[in-house]
């Protein structure tokens, strides 16, 4: 618990061990005591300060050698990341506190550590085991208070008893089953307001004044949430002012004039500035953005908007980019630039169907815990009734013999009757849960096995390594979808001499991806084996052609298609033309000019640039011929064409896109390998950035020499 009398208790730990010299000893967890305090003291005023505290008293008190002070430690960083919303690092402290205080045998230690688990796991919306955290801690302070303590070990069980039920209140009012959370609030407050802990109060009424809010009982909201602003104000908590000014500002159906709510907002914002709650402001910004979007001038919505963004993309706060993304679309419509207001409002879309899904698991584990909840007071009211029961037989054993015989015997009946019963409705329960699972389980293999299908249909239509390596034995292909089936694809044909090549990449991935990618790849075999077009802008042009034709038959406004490199080969002269993507060359120094432009210069070699045109092989506004360029190749001379899934990627020490400039390093830098070595160069390359991070996008880079 965060509110313990810290100082005594590790100063006493530090007398009772026997196996430490007392010159060292005393030194080290007199400092990380020390550090335990001064942390409290900046945890939400200066975040700097704190993580130097934080940090150092881990420090102190690993080495100090005592278990309980690493313990307390590792929660104390913990805390440091929960309040900075880094939940996962936070999880990882609260595990290791856990394991340190367990070794010790500090009890309240464990408790404490429990519940530390539970509000990490609440805040990485894992209901299951945040309520399994919770009630351990509940069952451990209660065992604790059950030995009937003194002094402090008392309070500190009651006050871990009291946390306990907020935290577990704080679960069911995540997941909607509000009428639970309430119970266990108001029982928190109760042990709050006996205790006299005001912190605590202040806890419970934000907490009611926000299950009232979700419950829309807007007045109740309004009395509770005043009266936790009066507390925090009082004992200056600004983390908890901060969150029920937040709460109460955005409350609808209150007689809080909108330039009221306007101030409550922004001094929300300036309190989670000044505690370094990046998570915390751009909420209460994108609260603003939204609740005041009418009232607020073109310039100040700019300049909110800039505000979000950077803090969405410095602090890396993704989930917060739904929220964002419905804004910037509302904004950028209002000033006219429809292109971005669609953009935003896709990515927006996109984002909100994430969001459902997550509200769906949510419902389906509230579904469950509701069942649960159900079963065991089911169990609570039979076992009441059957205690009633027998003691209603002793009273007739104690009148008449006979008869309570006769009645013990009825009751016996009617009890193997009921549990009869119950089993009847356990076995036909068993029995449909285990008929959907079949249908589940039918459903799920008849799925991938369609996948399993698209892919062998995809797989069909690809140009097998043979095919190519038959016509350009110096190449290779670096082809890695992100799912079963890919929206990316590489193209091959050839007539005569003259050789074609592509990279494409269709809107979407996973099956929609390679359902487009069918499409487009017929269209490219139409325009040189229909038509006998030989020019790769010519060959564009007619693709792009049959692919509007083709997604126009679906009566709707589809927009679908492909961004693509196109090259056609033959002897050294290389004819290119691109929709959105580029073709790289990588050539000797020797055989390029000093002022040539669109290089990136390596030692040795390096890369020239040929960019294709800003459209895409689809439905497009503006649509424009598609522009040819050629090219002579030198000897050694190594082409590439890819697509927009490599650069893309995210990984890294800070989880960041790869970008293009680095790949264009890499192709600079393998420039002493064979092409057959490439590709697995390459492949090692994106493994090592992407790590444990998901694949983003399919991915497909060809390169190959002529000559």
């Amino acid at each position: 618990m965060r509110y313990l009398i810290l100082n005594i208790v590790l100063f006493l730990v530090f007398l009772l061990s026997p196996n430490h010299t007392f010159t060292q000893e005393f030194s080290d967890s007199t400092w990380a005591v020390h550090y335990f305090k001064v942390f409290r003291e900046y945890e939400y005023s200066d975040s700097s300060k704190a993580r130097i505290y934080a940090d150092s008293s881990i420090f102190y008190a690993y080495a100090s050698g005592i278990n309980d002070l690493k313990g307390r430690a590792h929660q104390f960083r913990g805390w440091y990341y929960q309040d900075r919303s880094r939940f996962k690092d936070a999880n990882k402290e609260f595990y290791a506190s856990l394991t340190f205080l367990k070794a010790c045998g500090n009890e309240q230690g464990v408790a404490d550590a429990y519940g530390n688990l539970g509000n990490s796991y609440l805040d990485m919306e894992e209901y299951h085991k945040s309520l399994d955290y919770q009630v351990l801690s509940l069952e451990a302070n209660k065992t604790i208070l059950a030995t009937n303590p003194t002094g402090e070990t008392k309070t500190w069980a009651e006050e871990g008893n009291t946390i306990a039920l907020h935290n577990i209140a704080a679960i069911y009012q995540k997941i909607e089953l509000y009428d639970e959370a309430l119970k266990y609030e108001l029982e928190s407050m109760e042990f709050e307001l006996q205790s006299g802990n005001e912190f605590g109060v202040a806890i419970s009424y934000n907490t009611i004044g926000q299950i009232y809010k979700s419950k829309q009982f807007t007045d109740s909201a309004v009395f509770y949430f005043e009266k936790a602003l009066e507390i925090y104000s009082r004992i200056d908590y600004p983390y908890g002012l901060a969150a029920s000014l937040q709460m109460y500002a955005t409350l609808e159906g209150t007689d809080l004039t909108q330039e009221k709510k306007k101030e409550m907002l922004e001094e929300a914002i300036a309190l989670r500035r000044a505690m370094g709650d990046a998570y915390g402001e751009t909420a209460a910004l994108l609260e603003i953005g939204n609740s005041q979007f009418d009232l607020l001038s073109n310039d100040s919505l700019s300049a909110l908007v800039e505000s979000i963004y950077f803090l969405i993309e410095d602090n890396e706060l993704e989930s917060l980019n739904e929220k964002y993304f419905r804004l910037y679309s509302r904004y950028n419509s209002r000033i006219g630039e429809y292109a971005s207001a669609y953009f935003a409002l896709e990515n927006f879309l996109e984002l909100k169907a994430i969001s459902d899904e997550k509200k769906l698991t949510r419902d389906l584990i509230a579904r469950d815990i509701t069942h649960q909840l159900e079963l065991e007071q089911e169990i609570e009211r039979m076992e009441a009734s059957e205690r009633l029961s027998k003691v209603q037989n002793v009273v007739y054993l104690s009148i008449a013999g006979f008869i309570v015989l006769i009645v013990l015997l009825i009751f016996i009946i009617n009890a193997n009757r009921r549990r009869r019963r119950m089993n009847d409705v356990l076995v036909d329960t068993n029995k449909t849960i285990q008929e959907q699972k079949t249908q589940v389980e039918e459903k799920s293999k008849a799925i991938s096995d369609s996948i399993n299908y698209a892919k062998r249909l995809q797989t069909a239509i690809l140009p097998t390594a043979g095919q190519v390596n038959e016509h350009l034995p110096d190449s290779f292909l670096f082809f890695k979808p992100k799912d079963v089936v890919s929206g990316d694809f590489h193209w091959f044909e050839s007539k005569g001499d003259l050789i074609f090549i592509a990279a494409a990449d269709c809107t979407g991935h996973g099956i929609p991806g390679a359902m487009v990618s069918v499409v487009c790849s017929n269209a490219l075999n139409r325009a040189v084996n229909m038509f006998g077009l030989t020019e790769p802008a010519r060959i564009l042009d007619k693709a792009r052609e049959y692919v509007i034709e083709t997604f126009a038959k679906s009566g709707g406004d589809v927009s679908d298609g492909m961004d693509i490199s196109l090259c056609a080969i033959q002897g050294n002269t290389l004819t290119f033309s691109g929709a959105n993507n580029p073709l790289w060359v990588v050539r000797k120094n020797k055989f390029i000019a000093d002022d040539a432009e669109k290089i990136e210069r390596g030692d040795e070699v390096s890369l020239i640039e040929i960019k294709g045109d800003k459209q895409p092989v689809g439905h497009y506004s503006g649509v424009e011929p598609f522009t040819q360029h050629e090219l002579e190749l030198q000897t050694s001379d190594m082409v590439y064409l890819f697509t927009d899934g490599y650069a893309d990627q995210f990984g890294g020490p800070k989880g960041k896109k790869f970008k293009y400039a680095p790949f264009k390093r890499a192709l600079i830098s393998m420039n002493g390998l064979e092409m057959s070595e490439q590709g697995d160069y390459l492949d090692k390359v994106f493994d090592a950035w992407k790590g444990d991070l998901e694949q983003v996008d399919d991915v497909c880079v060809i390169g190959f020499k002529c000559g």
